[in-house]
């Protein structure tokens, strides 16, 4: 191998790595979002990281979407509410065993580890946008007109932030209804992960999930 060939090797090898780097720094952002009015109801929430992304939707039927650069590629229909419900209920009839003076003691070592964990996640989440809207009445004027103003004052104050509060009083019969959006970014979510699987391999918390699959058996 010559010396050009050497050194087109290096310099391909170099790009191949800086483009691995950039794909490690980009955040995992975040957006979810719910509204209600009279007896609807209806969430969504959307994760995106790179060109990949996953949005979940829930009202009267459930339902997981693939997406590739926010185009849908694939739609996958979830358990409805009454399949959950049935599900929930056979649970229920399950006898239920609380845990041992023991097991909390043991359970209780992992959690040096678990607020570390919480803290990296706190650390590298960045929040962009809190927004809430609603509309509802209390009862009288006098106390809707009140809260009004609280709310205005409120947001007000919370204007150089990204949260954000709006609020539609009724003064007379009608709808409550609301929505709100907050959406957010994990910057850097691979270091997370290496973290998480650091806290995995912990002897306290391995024994802890050893011994809780144990009880589960």
């Amino acid at each position: 191998m010559g010396g050009s060939e050497i050194i087109l090797l290096c310099t391909l090898l170099g790009f191949v790595g800086l483009f691995m780097f950039l794909i490690l720094l980009i955040p995992l952002r975040i957006r979810g979002g719910g509204s209600f009015e009279g007896g609807d109801w209806a969430i969504a929430l959307t994760a995106n990281w790179a060109a990949a992304g996953i949005r979940v939707e829930g009202g009267e039927k459930w339902k997981m979407t693939f997406l590739l650069s926010r185009t849908p590629v694939m739609r996958v229909c979830l358990p409805s509410d009454e399949k959950i419900l049935e599900t929930e209920e056979a649970e229920a009839e399950e006898e239920v065993t609380l845990p041992g003076l023991k097991a909390v003691r043991e359970a209780g070592s992992t959690l040096p580890y678990l607020f570390q964990y919480f803290r990296q996640i706190i650390a590298h989440t960045g929040l962009e946008k809190v927004s809430l809207w609603f509309r509802g009445g209390f009862g009288d004027p006098v106390t809707t007109g009140e809260v009004f103003g609280a709310v205005q004052a409120l947001n007000g104050v919370l204007w150089p932030t990204p949260i954000h509060l709006k609020m539609e009083p009724l003064f007379a019969e009608g709808e409550p209804a609301g929505e709100g959006e907050i959406a957010f970014n994990i910057r850097r979510p691979v270091a997370l992960l290496v973290s998480g699987a650091r806290l995995i391999i912990q002897p306290e918390v391995r024994t802890t999930i050893q011994r809780a699959t144990r009880r589960d058996e």
